[in-house]
C-alpha cells in the first residue's frame, strides 16, 4: 500500500517558545508559533513515570485506561496539541480523510529539532478526538536532518541477520541461549522458507563483533542486538553494554559502534533489542544509540527507549521480520509489529517502546528479489559438503546456513531436504539443552522439566537427558513441597509441616529441612521454651587478638534477610521470607535466645505479639498471606512510629508498635532493592535503576531519580537534604529538593552498600572487590580503603563516625578508621554462611547481623562499643 507523509518540523524560536510547521499529503501548510501546554518541570515529571507506566502495562489486561496509564495519556494528550495547535488539527483530519479516501496509508514524517522535545515519546501521541493512540493506526518515523539517504540494496533471499547477545558477568543476567531460541523460534518460519537467515557473533566483545563484520563473514543486511543499553551522562551519549573480556563491561558508545557498523556496507537497517537505545541527552538529539547511527549513515535504526518485556520483544520480532521479508517498507513494518504486540497482549503500552529512525522517506531498504536464491558460490557440491561438515562437528548454525543454501538453488539435489530437517531437528534441541541446563543452574525446575521433556519426546537417547530430568523433576516436588511447608507453617499446621519433612527427608537426606519450617514445627509440638544459656557462644580471641562477644541468635519463623535498628535503639526488626518481619524488644533482652512466640492466628494477619517468659520480648508480624517474597529491605521513620518493608515492588508501611499497615505503595515493576526515610513523611524507594521519593501520607510519587543502572542501596544524609544511590560499579550523591546529581564516585566493583556518616561528611561504600571504602561525601575523594578477605556486602557508621562496621564473606569486623586496626572481629562463628547485612544500635553498644536465613544481636564489650 502506498502511503501519504504528513510531515511535522518543530524548531525553537526563543526559550519555552517553538514553530510548529506542518504540511500535509496534498501540499497544504500551516505554521503556528505556541508553548508546550506544561511546563518544563512537568514534561520531566511525566516522562520519567512513563517507564514504570509501559512495564506495569505488560502485566495485566485492561478495558479502560488504568492510573497507571494516566500520565502516559496526559502526556501523549500534551504532544498532539502541541502538534495540532491552530489550523493543524483539521490539516490532520483532511490528511486522514484523504488516505482513507484513496486507501492508502498516513504516515506522520517527524522532524523535531530541539533536544528537549526530540527525547520526549512522541510514539504515544495521543488524540483526544479519537480517544486513540495515533501510532496504533498510523506509522510515525522520526527522519532526522541528514546527508542524502543510500538507495534500496538489491538482496536475494535470504534476509541475512547479524545477531548479537551481550550479557557482562556484572550486569543483569540474561539466559543466552534462552534468548536465542526465542529468536530463533519466532523466525523459524521464515528461516524454513529461506526467507530469513539467521547468524550469530561468536562472543560479547567489540572485538567479537567487528570480527563478525569483515569481509568473508556475510554479507548481512540486519545487525540485531539483545542486552543491555544505557545512558552516559558525562559523554551524554546512548551505549551498549558488551563485555570487557575480563567479566566486566565495556561501554561501547554510540558514535563508536557506528564506526563499527559502517565498516559493513550492506548493512541497512540495526534493531536494538536493549533498553534507553532510544534515548538521548537534553542537548544532542542525535546522542542516542538509534541517532548517532542515523548521523553515521546507517540507512535505519530500531532502538527501545524503555525495557521490553520476552512477549512482547518476541512478537515484534516476528510481526518485523515477517513484513520485511514480505517487501514492505520498514516503517509499515513497525507499525504491524505495533499492532501486533497490542493484539497478542491486549492493554498494553509497549507497542510505544520502539523507535523508528529512517533516512529515507520511501521507507524501502532492501529491493528484495522474487525467488529465494543461494548465496554466492561457485558450486553446489562444495555448500553439501560444508553443510556435512558442519553437521558432523556440531556447528548446527553453519550446517543449517549450507543446507538452505543447497536447497535454494535446487530443491532435489541429493538428500539436502532431509539433511536440512536434520540440522534443524539437532539445532532446536541443542539450543532447548542449553536453556534446560541454564534453568536447571537457577533453580528454575519447571522450566528445566518442560526444556528436557521436549527434548525427550523428540529423542530419548539424547546425551543424558534422562538422567537429568529423573533429577530435575526431583528438585521440582522438592522445590512445591519446601513452599507448602512454609505456607503450612504460616498457618500454624505444624503435623502438616512434620508430614512433608519425611518426604523431604526421602528426597534429599544431605538437606531435609534447608528453610528451618520442619525443625520450627518439631518446636511447637514438643512445646519448646527458650533456655537462658540456648544460644551463648563462648568468648572467644579473634585472629586479631581481639575479644569475642556472646552472640545472641534473634530466632525469626522463618528464614532471616534484612535488618535495622528502631532509632531509639529499643527494638530491632528483622525482615523475613513470606513478607514478614518480625520486631525484637531490646529493653531486656539478656544473653541467649531472645525468641518471640510463634502465634498462628497472628502470622495470618498483622499483629502484636507479647512475649511471655522472655524479658521485654515484643514482636510484630507484619505478613501478607500467601506471599513468598523475600524481604529484603526495611527502614524505620526517624521518629521510630513506622517502618516500611518491601519484599516485592510493593513497600507497605506499617505501625511499628502494633503492626497495623497505615498504607501500601506500587514502586514500579521490578521489586524494590533498597529503602530508606526522609523525614518521617517521606519515603525513598528504588526499583531497578530508578529512585522514587514518595510521600506517606498519601502515597504519591514527588521525584522520580534515574541512577542510571540498577540500584543496591540508597542512603539519606543525617540533615535530610542529600541522598546517595549505590549499584554496578558507581555512587551518586543528589540533592533531595532539586533531584539534581551532586556527586559522582567511580569503583572498581558493583558497590552494595552505602551509608552516610553521623556528621554528613563522609560515605561509606561495600564492593564487590572486597573493599570497604569511605568517601570525602562532597569532593568524593577516597579518603580511608580498607582491605577485606571476601567481598563486602555491607558496612554501617558507629554513632559517633570514628569506626566502621563491616559485613564481608562470614566475617563481621569493626575497624577503627583514624588509625585502620580492626578492633573487633566475629570469624566463623555463624557458620559458612554469607553475612549480607549488619547494622549498628543508635547506642553503639550492639551490632546485628543477618546471614545463611538467620540473625543475630552481637553484644559488644564496653571497651569495642562503636
Amino acid at each position: 500500500m502506498e502511503v501519504l507523509d504528513f510531515q511535522v518540523e518543530i524548531t525553537a524560536t526563543e526559550p519555552q517558545v517553538y514553530e510548529i510547521a506542518l504540511r500535509a499529503p496534498d501540499g497544504a501548510e500551516t505554521s503556528t508559533r505556541t508553548r508546550m501546554p506544561l511546563s518544563p518541570e512537568e514534561l520531566r515529571t511525566l516522562a520519567a513515570r512513563i517507564p514504570d507506566a509501559v512495564i506495569a502495562s505488560s502485566a495485566r489486561v485492561r478495558r479502560s485506561a488504568s492510573p497507571d496509564e494516566q500520565p502516559v495519556q496526559l502526556l501523549g494528550r500534551s504532544l498532539f496539541e502541541t502538534l495540532t495547535v491552530g489550523d493543524g488539527r483539521a490539516l490532520l483530519a483532511a490528511a486522514r480523510h484523504t488516505a482513507a479516501r484513496e486507501e492508502r496509508h498516513l504516515r506522520l514524517v517527524l522532524r523535531v529539532r530541539p533536544p528537549e522535545l526530540a527525547r520526549l515519546p512522541w510514539e504515544f501521541l495521543f488524540d483526544p478526538g479519537l480517544n486513540g493512540y495515533v501510532c496504533q493506526t498510523a506509522s510515525l518515523i522520526r527522519h532526522p536532518q541528514v546527508p542524502m539517504p543510500q538507495r534500496p540494496l538489491r538482496v536475494e533471499p535470504p534476509l541475512r541477520i547479524l545477531c548479537m547477545i551481550a550479557r557482562p558477568d556484572d550486569q543483569e543476567a540474561l539466559a543466552v541461549e534462552l534468548e536465542k531460541e526465542r529468536l530463533a523460534g519466532a523466525l523459524e518460519e521464515l528461516q524454513r522458507d529461506g526467507m530469513i537467515e539467521l547468524g550469530w557473533v561468536g562472543g560479547e566483545t567489540w572485538r567479537d563483533l567487528r570480527a563478525a563484520l569483515r569481509l568473508g563473514h556475510g554479507p548481512w543486511h540486519i545487525f540485531h542486538f539483545i542486552g543491555h543499553g544505557g545512558f552516559d551522562r558525562v559523554a551524554q551519549e546512548g551505549t551498549l553494554a558488551l563485555a570487557d573480556g575480563a567479566g566486566g563491561t565495556y561501554q561501547l558508545g554510540a558514535e563508536n559502534l557506528a564506526m563499527v557498523l559502517q565498516s559493513h556496507p550492506s548493512l541497512r537497517l540495526v534493531v536494538l533489542n536493549a533498553c534507553e537505545t532510544g534515548r538521548a541527552g537534553p542537548a544532542d538529539p542525535f546522542s542516542s544509540v538509534g541517532g548517532a547511527l542515523m548521523r553515521a549513515g546507517v540507512p535505519a535504526a530500531l532502538a527501545m527507549q524503555y525495557p521490553v518485556s520476552d512477549r512482547a520483544a518476541i512478537e515484534f520480532s516476528r510481526s518485523f521480520y515477517e513484513a520485511l521479508a514480505l517487501r514492505r517498507g520498514v516503517d509499515a513494518a513497525v507499525m504491524d509489529a505495533r499492532q501486533s504486540i497490542l493484539l497478542e497482549l491486549p492493554g498494553t503500552l509497549e507497542w510505544g517502546t520502539p523507535v523508528l529512525y529512517m533516512r529515507s522517506l520511501d521507507g524501502l531498504l532492501f529491493d528484495i528479489g522474487q525467488e529465494p536464491a543461494a548465496r554466492r558460490t561457485t558450486d553446489v557440491d562444495e555448500l553439501y559438503v560444508q553443510g556435512l561438515a558442519a553437521l558432523y562437528t556440531e556447528r548446527w548454525d553453519d550446517a543449517v546456513a549450507a543446507f538452505r543454501a543447497v536447497v535454494a538453488r535446487d530443491r532435489t539435489y541429493r538428500n539436502t531436504a532431509a539433511k536440512l530437517e536434520e540440522a534443524l531437528r539437532c539445532r532446536r534441541l541443542h539450543h532447548l539443552y542449553i536453556a534446560a541446563l541454564g534453568a536447571a543452574d537457577s533453580g528454575h525446575w519447571d522450566a528445566a522439566v518442560e526444556h528436557l521433556s521436549a527434548i525427550l519426546a523428540v529423542d530419548p537417547g539424547y546425551r543424558d537427558v534422562l538422567g537429568r530430568l529423573e533429577l530435575a523433576r526431583t528438585r521440582q516436588v522438592r522445590a512445591s513441597l519446601r513452599a507448602e511447608a512454609l505456607a503450612l507453617h504460616a498457618a500454624g499446621q505444624w503435623d502438616a509441616v512434620l508430614a512433608i519433612g519425611e518426604r523431604l527427608a526421602e528426597l534429599s537426606p544431605e538437606n531435609p529441612d534447608p528453610d528451618g519450617a520442619v525443625a520450627a514445627a518439631r518446636r511447637e509440638v514438643a512445646g519448646w521454651t527458650p533456655s537462658p544459656d540456648a544460644a551463648e557462644v563462648p568468648t572467644h580471641v579473634g585472629r586479631a587478638g581481639t575479644p569475642r562477644a556472646r552472640i545472641v541468635e534473634l530466632v525469626t519463623p522463618k528464614p532471616a534477610w534484612s535488618v535495622a535498628f528502631r532509632p531509639d535503639g529499643h527494638r530491632v526488626a528483622v525482615g523475613c521470607d513470606k513478607r514478614s518481619a518480625t520486631i525484637f524488644d531490646l529493653t531486656g533482652h539478656r544473653h541467649g535466645t531472645t525468641r518471640p512466640p510463634v502465634d498462628a492466628a497472628a502470622l495470618k494477619g498483622v499483629g502484636l505479639v507479647a512475649a511471655p517468659g522472655v524479658a521485654g520480648g515484643v514482636w510484630a508480624a507484619l505478613q501478607t498471606a500467601g506471599s513468598d517474597e523475600r524481604v529484603l529491605c526495611l527502614a524505620f521513620t526517624p521518629d521510630g512510629q513506622r517502618i516500611a518493608m518491601s519484599g516485592n515492588s510493593k513497600v507497605r508501611v506499617c505501625d511499628s508498635d502494633t503492626g497495623k499497615r497505615a498504607v501500601e505503595i506500587a514502586a514500579g515493576r521490578y521489586d524494590v532493592s533498597a529503602l530508606a526515610f526522609c523525614g518521617n513523611a517521606q519515603l525513598v524507594a528504588a526499583s531497578h535503576h530508578l529512585v522514587g521519593l514518595w510521600t506517606v501520607e498519601r502515597p504519591t510519587r514527588i521525584d522520580t531519580i534515574d541512577h542510571e543502572a540498577s540500584v543496591y542501596a540508597v542512603a539519606v544524609s543525617p540533615d535530610r537534604t542529600r541522598l546517595a544511590t549505590a549499584g554496578r560499579t558507581f555512587v551518586q550523591v543528589w540533592g533531595v529538593r532539586t533531584g539534581a546529581r551532586l556527586m559522582r564516585v567511580e569503583y572498581s566493583a558493583m558497590v552494595f552498600a552505602v551509608d552516610f556518616s553521623p556528621d554528613g561528611t563522609r560515605l561509606a561504600t561495600a564492593g564487590l572487590d572486597g573493599t570497604a571504602r569511605v568517601w570525602d561525601a562532597t569532593t568524593g575523594e577516597c579518603v580511608v580503603q580498607l582491605e577485606l578477605a571476601d567481598r563486602v556486602r555491607c558496612v554501617a557508621f558507629s554513632p559517633d563516625g570514628s569506626r566502621l562496621a563491616v559485613a564481608s564473606g562470614a566475617t563481621v569486623s569493626v575497624w577503627h578508621l583514624p588509625t585502620r586496626a580492626m578492633v573487633f572481629e566475629l570469624d566463623g562463628d555463624f557458620g559458612s554462611v554469607t553475612m549480607l547485612r549488619v547494622a549498628c544500635s543508635p547506642d553503639g553498644r550492639h551490632l546485628a547481623a543477618v546471614g545463611g536465613g538467620k540473625a543475630w544481636l552481637i553484644p559488644l564489650p564496653e571497651e569495642r562499643s562503636v
